[in-house]
């Protein structure tokens, strides 16, 4: 049951990154876009909200097995992951999209270490 939670995790985090994160969305978190397509006072911080909603659906969906395999009783340890995997992930987005500070390359890295990371701390909470 293990390897099909860490392996639907992986598979969400894909289907979700590259696959739910329509065109919009992807180009809305570049602070460059909207400098060029609405370059009003009053969209300066719209890549913002990107940034935060897809953040939010990516640790969802990579989360949802685990939240499965708690039966949806999710302890306090799967909320602390669920926020600290929303922030990394806005942040690593962040630095690729707009500081241009990372590739993809690293961006998908530290993403597969964040499902890493919490699949082992959360599987010994559920073991």
């Amino acid at each position: 049951m293990a390897t099909f939670i860490f392996l639907a995790m992986i598979f969400l985090h894909i289907f979700d990154d590259f696959f739910l994160q329509s065109a919009f969305l992807a180009n809305g978190k570049q602070r460059g876009w909207w400098k060029k397509n609405a370059p009003e006072p009053q969209y300066k911080y719209d890549y913002i909200p990107c940034l935060l909603t897809h953040a939010f659906s990516w640790t969802f969906m990579m989360m949802l097995p685990l939240a499965w395999q708690f039966e949806f009783m999710l302890p306090t340890e799967f909320l602390v992951a669920f926020i600290i995997n929303f922030f990394v992930h806005a942040f690593i987005d962040h630095c690729k999209a707009n500081k241009r500070w990372i590739n993809l390359i690293f961006d998908q890295s530290v993403h597969i270490i964040q499902i890493i990371i919490t699949f082992t701390i959360l599987i010994e909470v559920i073991g």
